[in-house]
């Protein structure tokens, strides 16, 4: 389901003339959802709220070059994802600098937890160790099929929303996302085994 922008405010996009208070209706429609799946993509909260204003900011800078061919919501996942890559390219810098011992930063990560509402406290166990078993098969996927899996199941993105979010054909998005519910399930089903 994507969001529809008022139709002022998707020709002030096209045309530069956004005032600010037409950028803030922008946020707060897509915060959210961009949120989420910085969230899902980083595994930090702390790092998905720093994200998620990164993401906003460079969208405010770059409205020149927005030039309307797709949503809005598109432009800004894409902008969160790339934001998201970036981020994990450094992670593994300090990682190495960390094993070779040029840095010392300690950062403890937080853990990523779903509530429901209202559940029993059986079923909120269980329903966060699902949860939990299902992000711990998707670690083991690549970048892009995460990315999918998530944008798919997560957001609920049609297939040629995401297609359009990350620039890939259709066909290789049903790929991707055909290939990591078949290692998840496998993953889970060897949990299960165990």
């Amino acid at each position: 389901m994507e969001n529809v922008l008022s139709d002022t405010v998707r020709p002030a996009l096209s045309t530069q003339a956004l005032s600010i208070a037409e950028f803030d209706e922008v946020v707060r429609t897509h915060q959210r959802r961009v949120y989420r799946v910085l969230v899902l993509l980083v595994r930090d909260l702390d790092e998905a709220d720093t994200l998620t204003q990164e993401c906003f900011l460079r969208a405010y800078q770059s409205l020149s070059r927005f030039r309307g061919e797709c949503s809005v919501q598109t432009w800004l996942l894409r902008i969160a994802i790339n934001l998201a890559k970036d981020y994990a390219r450094n992670r593994r810098a300090r990682f190495w600098k960390q094993l070779v011992g040029l840095s010392t930063d300690d950062n403890q990560r937080q853990t990523l937890e779903f509530a429901c509402p209202n559940p029993t406290p059986e079923k909120a166990l269980l329903v966060r160790a699902e949860v939990q078993a299902v992000w711990e098969a998707a670690r083991s996927l690549s970048q892009q099929q995460r990315t999918i899996f998530a944008l798919r199941f997560v957001e609920e993105l049609e297939l040629n929303e995401i297609a359009e979010i990350l620039g890939l054909q259709v066909g290789s998005v049903k790929t991707h996302l055909f290939r990591a519910v078949h290692a998840v399930r496998n993953k889970l089903k060897e949990q299960q085994w165990r």
